[in-house]
């Protein structure tokens, strides 16, 4: 048997060796993405049908061989459907046509030698879910709730599919794909099979005869059970924005923990209740459970249906009881590990290796992207001017502040009726939706031009790089403004300012109040999302902020001081839930958290 262990062993160290090495020999990704086929996926998952007909390449019908077609409200593939093994429900047909068009698009951008970020296939995998759950809507009961979970099913497997590939476009998987594949599969096999022989070998040494377990011993203590249902229920309030399943999952079981840990620490030394005292004890604490459980589904449900979100049901529920239960497991583990750590590190590393295998295969040359939706770099479907300055390297923002302005002068900008200078978050993200509200108002007679700044996650520029954010679009709307006092005074476009988060910082910063030079040369300004609700003070100014928002009402000192804005609050907890609503301040329908959509546009002001 030991023999045999480590023999597996050695194959899966080896298998892991040749997967990491094939996954390392990818190819490099294609440098710029097909306009067209970008600004299509983004229109079949973003906008109306029509609009997305309109936005299909003009190459698209002569590459793929079919026209796409408008079905019940969906673009769709009309010969497409759910390559499913197993039958799934008919509402799903429609959804799977769209998503089948979407993979279209993406072959085709690959085709013209364009290949699209990955976050297009990962908003056409989330699109497929949200229109399953949609088109469930008209069954009810638990009809829908099966429908629904469905959905769910439906969507892992085609996530982790696009995972296993690496989201690049679902194109037929070349030699050195398989070869990764492969490897994966035998990484995954063996690290199974060492786990067997382990557990195999660890039961021929116990000696089970001497093994006695009784039911009260697996029993809680009564004050532990206690304190994990009172988790449970702040973990529900004062919530202010709906999470998704795994989110609450985690919410759940940080406060759950934290409530039995508190309770351990303050409870006296005293024996456990025994016998029937506790018996009758612990069927109170489940009734307790039983009533919080039946509190929350309607609290969330109608809190969920307020901002446009499905509301819970079991497959909700029984994700956030398994994400609660593999915390759990996780800490079990490693307090285990840190026990024994002198010998538990092998098992440990053919797990890791093991589950690092699940997201092997697929095209290994799968495109590592900019900022999902660079939408200033697809082209306006009204003909608006949209410019944008990537960062190159060893390009200073000065100099890439100038290529943009002069790209805006080379496409005509400055002969729109408005200019806006959008300034991005730290990541290089405008907000699509914004642009387009910006076109629907004012149609082709407006030009968007946008300098990217850094690349790091927005709230990595916001604490250590806003200085770089500042100074960046100062320098753009210096060269832009520059350009704009060229031209005669009755030719002169207005000029606008829209930031977006860091970027509503970076944006206010470059006034410094409204006396300053700049402010006499901008029209009006705009800002969403501005983190803690700050304003400049300028004569046309106006700030959109929801009220769900925690970037912009969430702040260090609701941890023990009331935000004195009416919203349930408690020390510390609201602290708590703040910051996971920052996690998930994306996660919910526009208008609501950190998500603002095109109406936004309709506040900012005009100049007479």
């Amino acid at each position: 048997m030991t023999t045999a262990l480590s023999r597996t062993t050695l194959l899966t160290l080896l298998a892991a060796m040749l997967w990491a090495a094939l996954m390392m020999a990818g190819r490099p990704p294609a440098a710029v993405p097909d306009p067209g086929s970008s600004a299509a996926v983004a229109a079949l998952t973003s906008r109306p049908a029509d609009w997305a007909a309109g936005a299909v390449p003009a190459g698209f019908v002569t590459d793929l061989g079919y026209a796409p077609r408008l079905e019940r409200g969906r673009l769709v593939n009309p010969t497409g459907s759910c390559s499913s093994p197993v039958p799934l429900p008919a509402e799903f047909e429609g959804p799977c046509r769209q998503h089948d068009l979407g993979y279209d698009l993406l072959r085709h951008a690959a085709h013209r030698g364009g290949a699209l970020p990955t976050a297009a296939r990962q908003q056409l995998d989330a699109q497929l879910v949200a229109s399953a759950r949609a088109s469930c809507n008209g069954r009810q009961g638990i009809s829908h709730g099966w429908c629904s979970a469905w959905a769910d099913i439906a969507g892992f497997f085609v996530r982790a599919n696009s995972v296993r590939q690496h989201d690049s476009a679902p194109l037929p998987e070349d030699a050195l794909s398989r070869s990764a594949t492969g490897a994966g599969a035998l990484t995954l096999v063996g690290g199974a099979g060492t786990l067997v022989l382990g557990g195999v070998r660890l039961r021929r040494r116990v000696d089970w005869s001497r093994l006695t377990v009784r039911m009260s011993d697996l029993a809680p203590r009564v004050s532990g059970a206690s304190a994990a249902v009172a988790g449970f229920a702040v973990s529900i309030a004062p919530g202010h924005l709906p999470h998704g399943p795994v989110l609450q999952g985690g919410l759940t079981a940080v406060l759950v923990g934290a409530s039995v840990l508190l309770v351990r620490a303050l409870r006296p030394g005293t024996a456990r209740l025994v016998a029937r005292g506790r018996s009758w004890a612990l069927v109170g604490v489940l009734a307790m459970a039983l009533a919080t459980l039946g509190w929350a589904q309607p609290a969330l449900s109608s809190r969920r249906l307020a901002i446009g979100l499905p509301p819970t049901d079991l497959t909700w529920w029984a994700t956030v009881g398994a994400v609660v239960g593999a915390a759990w497991l996780a800490v079990r583990s490693l307090r285990w590990g840190w026990s024994r750590r002198g010998t538990a590190w092998r098992p440990a590393a053919v797990i890791a290796i093991a589950s690092t295998a699940v997201f092997s295969g697929g095209p290994v040359h799968g495109v590592a992207t900019a900022p999902e939706d660079r939408v200033l770099l697809q082209s306006s479907p009204v003909g608006a001017v949209r410019v944008y300055a990537e960062m190159r390297g060893g390009e200073v923002p000065g100099d890439r502040a100038e290529r943009a302005a002069d790209d805006l002068v080379q496409a005509g900008g400055l002969e729109r009726e408005h200019v806006v200078i959008a300034v991005p978050t730290g990541s290089g993200w405008i907000n699509p939706q914004v642009v387009a509200g910006l076109e629907e108002r004012f149609g082709s007679q407006v030009a968007t031009v946008g300098m990217q700044y850094d690349d790091a996650p927005s709230w990595v520029s916001y604490l250590v790089r806003r200085e770089d954010a500042v100074g960046a679009t100062a320098q753009l709307f210096d060269a832009v403004t520059e350009r704009v006092r060229e031209l005669p005074a009755d030719q002169r476009p207005q000029v606008h300012v829209h930031g977006e988060s860091l970027g509503a910082t970076a944006g206010q910063a470059i006034f410094g109040g409204p006396d300053t030079r700049r402010a006499h040369e901008v029209c009006s300004v705009l800002w969403t999302g501005t983190p803690g609700d700050h304003r400049v003070g300028l004569p046309r100014e106006a700030a959109v902020a929801n009220d769900d928002d925690p970037v912009v009402h969430a702040s260090p000192r609701d941890l023990l001081l009331p935000p004195g804005d009416g919203r349930p609050w408690v020390p510390v907890l609201s602290a708590v839930h703040e910051a996971a609503d920052l996690v998930g301040s994306l996660d919910v329908p526009d208008g609501n958290g950190h998500r603002y959509g095109p109406d936004t546009a309709d506040r900012l002001e005009t100049c007479p």
